[in-house]
């Protein structure tokens, strides 16, 4: 069934962009905020992010540098002049918080500390930092995210190598702690 989905997801998310020759923010509606909004709870929010980290990771999609089933066949036919203007137009989109989850296992005063030590020289309030932006995400696409460091390895992205040092030393409860955190600060 996972299957089925993904093909009929893989389908529908063809490059409209070139095929209809639609407008970048058309596209980007059509195309990217059925899944980067506030209403999907598996992918992270994207409007509002820094152009260069949008542009690193939609041509890290592009180029299978980072794998992922539906965003590699999204962006494979996307021109590099196509990519700059889709990352400068949904960076210039006002931001979307997520409504703050409940998470009653989380101990968010401990979430605060993870970060402040952690996270925070590199992921800030704004789009100042290195990483991007992780306040008012989703408590689950946190914390999945933040186990994908843990168990994955792509040494094409730098940024693997920083992130896999502070994840590795996180332990689930820490995980549920710093994401519950980022969710509940905007």
């Amino acid at each position: 069934m996972r299957s089925l989905v993904i093909i009929v997801l893989g389908l529908f998310c063809t490059n409209l962009y070139a095929q209809q020759n639609i407008s970048v923010p058309q596209m980007v509606e059509t195309q990217c905020m059925g899944c980067h909004s506030d209403s999907i709870t598996n992918a992270p929010m994207i409007s509002g992010q820094s152009m260069d980290f949008l542009e690193f990771e939609l041509f890290n999609f592009r180029d299978y540098i980072r794998e992922h089933e539906i965003m590699n066949q999204v962006m494979e036919d996307f021109s590099a002049q196509e990519v700059k203007e889709i990352a400068a137009y949904i960076s210039s989109l006002p931001r979307f918080t997520a409504e703050v989850d409940e998470h009653p296992d989380a101990d968010m005063t401990q979430g605060e500390k993870i970060f402040k030590v952690s996270c925070f020289q590199c992921h800030k309030k704004d789009t100042s930092g290195t990483g991007p932006l992780l306040h008012g995400q989703r408590t689950g696409y946190l914390e999945n995210a933040i186990k994908s460091f843990q168990s994955t390895w792509y040494a094409p992205r730098p940024s693997r190598v920083n992130m896999r040092i502070y994840a590795d030393m996180l332990t689930e409860q820490d995980i549920i702690d710093v994401s519950a955190y980022l969710n509940s600060v905007n």
